[in-house]
């Protein structure tokens, strides 16, 4: 269901890439950025430990709604705070108000934590991706709309909004999580001790993904960022809406299994499999078609994303294995894990994001993800392997396949490419040939190198469109 909506929503980006200017992306990455950040108090540290210990009573679930509230209030409060410094450190006047309008957003996050929690914990899944897909459908309508009437970055900022404003309602609507607020929030502060581990591994995580943001809008302005962001928000959309869904559902998984280690590692290699399979195809796909395709989707005035596109996308498919250690670690009760691992990561992204952005601008951040992260990523992602019992040769084991078949892709992609560009000046031309040589290459690449992965891939397709049943 999320990827048929995603449909209608990279229909309604590519809509809004065209109507809008570099400058409104770059205002609204500097705001987007402030939601993200706060927002992981929510997602990715309370919703998380409610998932897997939730509240048994009704006093404490009525000490836990209040503990909610009370921290979407303070993160609003917080926003309104931070508004006007990073307005003036950015140099740009439009930026508080964005932050300030985003902020609300943090304030309705609160009120989908309760039934967003309940319903992952019950593995209701279909319930929770009809919800998304609503929520995806009204923010791409009312981002196009407002894009439309010229309504800048605000109509970005809007539908962050909408989609929080439904998703509160909708979710509410499933599994009703209102109650009237209490002082008597100490059964609800074990979530605040448990989520803190959590709460500094995202902070980390959210410091190296979020700086380059800041160091562009600083040093080479929102009209520059804009550029990136665009790369970005194509490179991790993908990225995004597959961890998304793989983690909602293997949280209470590995939650279940904590007590099974073996069970649970043999979940977690199989994870890196599956996103073995499914990212290297996408991603290293999308960089050798980045080229053509950005043209040919947002414009020629967007070509200055080619490159970092290209940087992001290849660097992608770690970032997405990297993704499933934060719900597996969670789930087995080892989050300190997660926190010795960024350790490693946010020290040498900083170094190397601060020295990309300074001396070569969205190129120099972009060679920075694409050269150093796969370092630091491969030394600091071996703790969760120890800690899940799983050794790298196993690992790599399940990954090269992918890789190596992907890598062939390419090869035969850009030949594509280049005898299509000889016949015709037509990117669209050359963009839909690239795509029909890349796809049965993998596959026949998969099936030659990898027959395990590529016969699991065939029956997940299988299944996902009607063909095929499991036993």
């Amino acid at each position: 269901m999320r990827f048929l909506t995603q449909i209608t929503s990279w229909a309604g980006t590519i809509y809004v890439v065209r109507h809008l200017d570099s400058h409104a992306f770059g205002q609204y990455a500097v705001a987007l950025v402030i939601f993200n950040y706060l927002a992981v108090v929510f997602d990715g540290t309370l919703l998380e430990a409610i998932v897997q210990q939730p509240p048994a009573t009704p006093e404490a679930r009525r000490a836990t709604f209040s503990l909610l509230v009370g921290v979407g209030v303070l993160l609003l409060g917080l926003t309104a705070a931070l508004a006007g410094p990073i307005g003036r450190l950015e140099g740009d006047k439009s930026v508080p108000a964005l932050i300030m309008g985003i902020g609300a957003a943090l304030g309705l996050t609160a009120l989908c934590v309760l039934p967003q929690a309940a319903l992952a914990r019950a593995m209701d899944f279909r319930r929770l991706a009809s919800i998304s897909a609503v929520q995806a459908v009204c923010v791409t309508v009312s981002t196009v709309g407002l894009a439309a009437l010229g309504t800048g970055a605000w109509a970005l900022v809007s539908g962050q909004i909408v989609g929080a404003a439904v998703r509160a309602v909708l979710l509410n609507l499933c599994s009703p999580s209102l109650v009237w607020p209490t002082l008597r929030i100490g059964n609800a502060l074990e979530y605040v001790r448990f989520g803190g581990v959590l709460f500094a591994d995202n902070a980390l995580w959210r410091w190296y993904t979020s700086l380059d943001t800041f160091l562009l809008g600083r040093w080479s302005g929102t009209g520059q960022l804009g550029f990136y962001n665009l790369a970005q928000q194509v490179a991790e959309l993908p990225l995004e809406k597959i961890s998304t869904v793989v983690n909602d559902i293997s949280l209470p998984a590995y939650a279940e299994l904590r007590s099974d280690p073996p069970a649970a590692a043999s979940l977690l290699l199989e994870t890196v499999r599956t996103h073995a399979t499914a990212g290297f195809p996408i991603f290293w796909g999308l960089a050798a078609v980045a080229v053509y395709a950005v043209p040919v989707l947002f414009g020629r005035g967007w070509e200055s994303s080619i490159f970092p596109l290209i940087a992001l996308a290849g660097v992608a498919p770690l970032r997405l294995i990297g993704s499933i250690e934060t719900p597996a670690m969670t789930g087995i009760g080892q989050p300190g894990v997660l926190v010795k691992a960024k350790l490693i990561i946010a020290p040498c992204m900083t170094g190397a994001l601060a020295v990309g952005c300074w001396l070569g601008g969205i190129k120099g951040a972009a060679l920075a993800w694409l050269g150093i992260f796969p370092l630091c990523f491969g030394w600091a992602f071996r703790y969760v392997l120890q800690a899940a019992g799983i050794p790298y040769r196993q690992v790599l084991a399940v990954t090269r396949g992918p890789a190596a078949a992907a890598a062939a892709m390419i090869i035969a992609v850009l030949a594509g490419e280049h005898l299509t560009g000889n016949l015709t000046d037509s990117s669209a031309a050359v963009l839909a040939v690239a795509i029909a040589v890349g796809v049965p290459a993998y596959a026949l690449g998969l099936r030659w190198l990898d027959p395990v992965a590529y016969r699991l891939a065939e029956g997940r397709l299988g299944r996902l469109v009607g063909v095929q049943h499991p036993a």
